[in-house]
This record gives C-alpha cells, structure tokens and sequence, in this order.
C-alpha cells in the first residue's frame, strides 16, 4: 500500500486533460487507437496518446482547445473540434477497401500492430466460426501446435492470457467458443510488467458479455487413435446485478501409445553402443473443478476470488524397453525391461484473490495466489539379462510444491504518456524425494526453497509519429538447498539482474513496424536442479544438476504489419545457455548418466512471413519461417558444428459456405536442422481437416475431425553430449479421429478480472 500512495500521489494535477473512449461500429471498445492532438491553425502535432484496453485515453495538455485526431488501421481517422473535458464516446467507421481480386473489409481488418505486439481480428471473420479457442489459437501466424501445446516460432511456449487473466490448463482453450473471441494479440518480446523469464504472450480478448441469469454449456469430446480418450466439460454462471458467480467441471481421459527406437554411442575407454527399442503407454484420467465469484463494487473497482482442486484418480504407465549393448563392436549383453509406474496424486490446490479498480486516475491491479500439490510416483522396473544378473529396481519419488505469490502493478497517466510501476514477490518450498531400497542408485530426500523479489517500472508515450516504451525490471533471487535436511552452501546462492526493455513503434502509410529489444532470463526447472537419480537401466541414469545457472538472453526483434501481410525477425544471444549432457559414472564408463549443463552462449536468427488474404469463401493462409543458430559444440570426443538451419511451412485453409458449414484443411511441414545440441534428423509434418455445423441459431454445433491423415507425424533426434551421441526417432499416436458436440443455454462470460501472480514460478514446478 505504501508503493500504491506513493504512485497515486506522485503527479500534481498541474494540467488540463482531454479523456474519452473510442468504440468500434457494434459499440466495443477498442485499444491501441492513435489519439493526437493537432494546432487548429496548421494541424501541427502538439501531444499524443493511445487508447487503453477498454477504449479509454487520457491527453494531458495546457491547451484549452485543439483539433483531435483518432486513427486505426482499418478504419475511416476522425477529426474532432475539442476542449478540455469528457468528449464520451468516439464511434470509428470501417474503411472499405477493393485490393484487385483480394477483397479486404475495413471493420475486420487483419493484422494490426499494438504498443506490445501484432493484434489479429478474430470477431466477425472465418476464425470466428472454427469452434474453440484451441482451433483458432492454431490459425494464429507466428504460433504453432506442437504434440498438444502451442509453440511461438523461434520463442517457445507462451504465457496465454484471456481477459488478462493467466490460463492454467489447456481446457480452458477449450472451453472457450470462438465466436466470443474478439481479438488475439501475440506479444513476442514482452516488456518489464512481465517476468523476465517470459519470452512470448499471447493475449485473448473476448466480446463484451450480453445478459443475466443463469446460463450453462456443455461439451462432449470422443477422440478414437490407437486408443480412446474423452473430454466431458460442464460450464455454468449465474449473474445478477453486480454479482457473477461461475464454475467449471472438466474430466478428461488420455491413454498414450509412444513406439521409439534409440541408439547411443559412448566413446569412453570403450566403445559402448546400445540399441534400444521402447513402447511408453501411459493412461491419466484427471478432474478439474472450478468455483469463482466475482463483484463489482461500482463501475470501476471489482474484486473477486476462484480457486480450483485437481484430482487424479488413475495415473499410471506401463513401459517396455529390450535393448542390446555392444562393447568395442563385441556382443556384451541383452536387457528386457517392462517399467510399471503409478502415480498418487493428491488433491492439488489453486486459489485466486484480485482487486482490479480505479483510485483516481490510477488503474490498480494486484493478485494473491496460493499453490499447493502433492505426489507420489512408484516404480518398479523388472530387468532380464542376458549374461549378467537380473535385477528388480523399486522407486519411489515424492514431491510437494507450496507456492504463495503476489503482485501490484499500477498505471497513471503522466507527462502525455502511460506509466506502470508495480512488485511481484514469489515464495517457493518444494520437496523432492527419491528412494531406491536396493541402492542401484542414490537415495536422497533434498528440499529447495526459493524467495523472490521484483520491482518494475515501464513508460509509454508517443512523440510525433513513433511510440516509444521503456521499461526496467530488476529481479532479486535467494535460493536454498537442503539435502538430507542439511543446507548445502555450494549449491545455494543469491543474487539480483537487471532487465532493461526498450521498443519503437510507428507507421508509414499502411506499414506498421516496432523494434524492440529485451534482456530476458531462463531460470532451470526444479527438475533441472534436482539431485535425485532416476534409473533407466544399468547402463543409463538420469538427474538434474543443482550447480545450474540462470541464462540471461539478449533479444532483438523487429515485427511489421501491411494489409494482410506481417513479418517478424529476432535475434537472440543466450548466455549460460542450459543444454543437455551426459557424463560417466567414476570408475564404470558402461554407465551414462543424463543431466544439464551451461554453455558460454548460444546465438540464433528466427526469421518469419505470413499472407492470410481472403477470397470469396476461402481464406488460406500462408506462414514460411526460418530458425538458424550458430554453435561450435566443444567435447571430449570432438567438436561439432550444429548450424543447420530449420525451416517451417504452414498452410492453412479455411472455407465457409454459410448456413452454419465451415470446413478445415490444414497442413505444415518442418524440416530438417539444428537446435541447440540437437539435430532434428527427420522431416515431420502433418494434414488436418475439420467439419462443422452449426443448428438451433448456433446453440448446438457439431464437429468432425481428422487429424495427422497421414500418420507422417515423427521425430528424429540426434543429440551431442559429453562422451555420447543419442538418436531417438519417435512415433506419435496422433492420426486420430475427433467428434465433439457441443450445447450452449443463455451463456454468458464470466466478469472474472484475476490475472495471477507467481505464473512463471508456476510453470518452473
């Protein structure tokens, strides 16, 4: 409270101000809209400013009056006489525009850059009509669904907001409908008000919600591959007045089938090689029950909780793997081994409380989240040998992760522009136990406690033409392991790193452009520092490595928008980057144990270009993007230069007939190439098609799916680390068919405005 006074109090009121709100032609909101403040003698540029997520703007001025320009891409600029004051609301009109056979309609336009990222329309357009959020998040350019998670090209997987609320699981994806998805941006350098272990955001807007009372959809997923899995879904809400009460039932059933050959070589005193073949089935049922309440306490302050219990009723794998080892070319040995593990979840726990307002002419928002989940995962691996004795292998590996976090952040219009300043702490206390009765390897019962600071600030405003944004996040980390209940100095440490941020945006005639660089961080995983050792077999371990750094990552990103073209190019050094490795046991070089190490820096190019024009019934779009690094990876066995470049296509086909038929055909392809100490040895790629229909004034929808038609969906990896090379090639069970039926009763959205705290800590556990 004492940083909110501080920053309500900072600014006298030493100037007049113009406000107001812009909204689209169907009355909606509309953000990052150009507001400038013109001379009426000679329309010389006096102060500018840009419009906030609910359509509202703020310009500062000592000017009694002016000539006020609004303009967005995709619409007719407005030029209004003012003074200082309250003009209310500012309506834009479409601006139609004919592009030879390409027909472009000015109230759904495309592309449009934001002061973060690039903003695509979802409202009143194909994607609307492709039924969830999942579907749509897939037509996206610049994301990716890779083996069930989205990916951003050339950042990895991103932080997915909707409404400005973080997304916990995928089934909210699902959940959600597309035709209440009004836009979706994606944010690819991500300034100070986010963690700096964040390299990418995708952020969800959905319409404004219409109607009170109560109101429930319900949602049945069958899903036939190699195996059958299911998704039952039941959302419900009940609003009156100020009051939005709201839940969610999820049960969802997976049973995995994952064929995968492996072959390793070991070039110690001897030469080892092994020659694995593996088939992993696991089988997860899960419950997801959500409960939540949200009150405005007037038209600008609202609070609210939701709090979230998990369960697990039946986890569990069954594993078989027969491999042969060879010794200097020489026949060694012949294992079988069948792997049966189940997994006790106990009741996991999330819960949410926000306050979101107004305090004069700052916007608050602060969150409080508390985690807490537990585990238990008992394996026993029964391993036949050929010439050697046979073994049966017990494991137990306990976990328990307690998470408490909170986060502030204020805005305040200051000096014609936007200011942000705001903390996150986070707390960590996680256990992770490994036991093995027959001593095959190490048991060890480590505990590992993480505190975590991070003030920020970020300013906005715009000068002439240019937008510019700077921001400064510092972030103080104390880190404590214990082992056997002993606190081991070596692997604990503390310290703090800057994150500067800086970006430019503007416009030349219908090209929008924004540079941006960020200093970014990747903290390791808890898994990554863990101790424990986890058996494969007799000749192969796995376990993390507490000695870890943290990489800090230089990015620089350039991203532009022209009609329905955008393209984006970054460049990234992470330095201390966190790789793979393999080394051997002291005094047996037949045994391998996989862990992680840092490297002094790895350097990359990510290069992408997007078209997604419209004609008639059919939408295509096209993505063609490049990744290339540049890595000499030093060993003992050599050096290798892994500086292949990977390329990705993506087509995507999108064709509505009307009278509710809305039919999918969508095809990518990655090739081969390197990333980090990795060669992708194989091609992978896939065909998808979808059918929809829509009945009863869109309440029920029916969909047909058909995914990887193919079956061309495979891996291939080739890996370098220390004294040994692995290459995987991998099987997926995704040529699947897919029917969902889904039934809406007087739907409405929840007010829910939590956005959370701790989520990069979150996703670490």
């Amino acid at each position: 409270m004492i940083l909110l006074a501080a920053v309500v109090s900072m600014v006298a009121e030493a100037q007049g101000s113009i406000t107001g709100r812009v909204i689209d032609e169907q009355s909606q909101p509309m953000p990052f809209v150009n507001v400038v403040l013109l001379n009426r003698a000679d329309s010389a540029f006096i102060v500018g400013a840009v419009t906030k997520d609910n359509g509202t703007f703020t310009v500062e001025t000592d000017r009694n009056d002016g000539l006020l320009k609004v303009s967005s891409v995709g619409y007719q600029p407005q030029y209004i006489q003012v003074r200082q004051g309250n003009l209310g609301d500012i309506q834009m009109l479409p601006d139609n525009q004919t592009l030879g056979e390409v027909v472009v309609k000015g109230h759904v336009p495309s592309y449009r850059m934001t002061t973060e990222g690039i903003q695509t329309n979802v409202e009143n357009t194909v994607l609307s009509k492709l039924g969830t959020g999942e579907d749509v998040l897939a037509h996206v350019p610049g994301i990716t669904k890779k083996d069930g998670a989205f990916e951003v090209f050339g950042k990895g997987a991103p932080l997915i907001y909707i409404n400005g609320r973080l997304m916990r699981d995928a089934s909210e994806l699902d959940q959600l409908k597309s035709e209440n998805i009004k836009s979706v941006e994606l944010i690819t350098n991500p300034g100070a008000k986010y963690d700096a272990s964040v390299k990418a955001v995708v952020k969800i807007r959905t319409k404004m919600p219409q109607g009170e009372g109560f109101g429930f959809d319900v949602r049945s997923s069958y899903y036939q591959s190699e195996n059958t899995d299911l998704v039952e879904q039941l959302n419900w809400n009940y609003r009156h007045n100020r009051l939005d009460v709201f839940g969610t039932i999820y049960y969802g059933l997976n049973n995995g089938h994952y064929p995968s050959t492996t072959t390793t070589i070991v070039q110690a005193d001897t030469l080892w090689r092994q020659n694995f073949v593996q088939d992993y089935n696991p089988k997860k049922q899960s419950w997801r029950n959500t409960v939540g309440a949200n009150y405005l306490l007037d038209g600008n302050n609202s609070i609210g909780l939701r709090y979230t219990l998990t369960l697990r009723p039946d986890n569990h794998t069954n594993t078989s793997m027969g491999s042969e080892v060879t010794a200097n070319g020489v026949y060694f040995d012949r294992l079988d081994n069948t792997v049966h593990a189940d997994v006790n979840y106990c009741p996991a726990h999330l819960l949410n409380v926000y306050y979101k307002g107004k305090i004069g002419k700052a916007d608050i928002d602060f969150n409080t989240d508390y985690l807490y989940n537990r585990e238990s995962d008992h394996a026993v691996y029964t391993e036949r040998s050929t010439n050697k004795d046979n073994r049966v292998v017990n494991s137990e590996n306990r976990e328990r992760n307690e998470l408490f976090a909170s986060k502030l952040a204020v805005d305040y219009p200051l000096w014609s522009g936007g200011l942000t300043i705001g903390a996150e702490y986070t707390h960590t206390n996680r256990n992770d136990d490994y036991i093995n009765p027959e001593h095959y390897v190490p048991t060890s019962f480590a505990e590992l406690k993480e505190s975590h600071i991070a003030p920020f600030i970020e300013y906005s405003r715009q000068i002439l033409r240019f937008q510019f944004t700077v921001g400064l996040r510092y972030e103080w980390v104390n880190f404590d392991y214990y082992e056997d209940s002993r606190h081991l100095d070596e692997q604990s440490r503390s310290f703090g790193n800057l994150f500067p941020s800086l970006s430019v945006g503007t416009q030349f005639g219908k090209v929008q452009m924004q540079l941006g660089y960020t200093a970014k961080t990747r903290r390791p995983t808890y898994q990554q520092l863990s101790n424990n050792v986890t058996y494969g077999n007799r000749f192969l371990l796995q376990s993390g490595n507490p000695f870890l750094n943290h990489e800090y990552i230089h990015d620089l990103s350039l991203m532009g928008v022209w009609k329905f073209l955008q393209f984006a190019v970054s460049y990234n050094d992470r330095r201390d980057a966190i790789i793979y490795w393999a080394e051997q046991q002291a005094g047996n070089s037949s045994v391998t144990r996989i862990t992680y190490q840092n490297i002094p820096t790895l350097k990359s190019l990510s290069a992408q270009i997007a078209v997604a024009p419209k004609f008639g019934v059919w939408s295509p779009e096209l993505s063609v993007g490049m990744q290339k690094q540049w890595l000499t990876l030093h060993t003992d066995v050599g050096n290798y230069r892994l500086n292949t470049p990977i390329f990705q296509f993506n087509l995507d086909n999108t064709l509505d007939f009307g009278q509710g038929w809305v039919a999918a055909v969508d095809a990518y392809l990655n090739t081969k190439g390197n990333d980090e100490n990795v060669y992708s040895s194989r091609k992978k790629s896939a065909v998808n098609v979808s059918l929809t229909k829509s009945l009863l004034n869109d309440r029920l929808s029916v969909r047909i799916q058909g995914t990887d038609l193919l079956h061309t969906e495979k891996q291939g990896m080739l890996m370098y680390a220390g004294r040994m090379q692995s290459e995987q090639i991998s099987w997926y069970d995704s040529r699947e068919f897919v029917l969902t039926i889904r039934y809406k009763f007087n739907t409405t959205r929840s007010k829910y405005k939590g956005t959370g705290a701790g989520n990069a800590e979150k996703n670490r556990l």
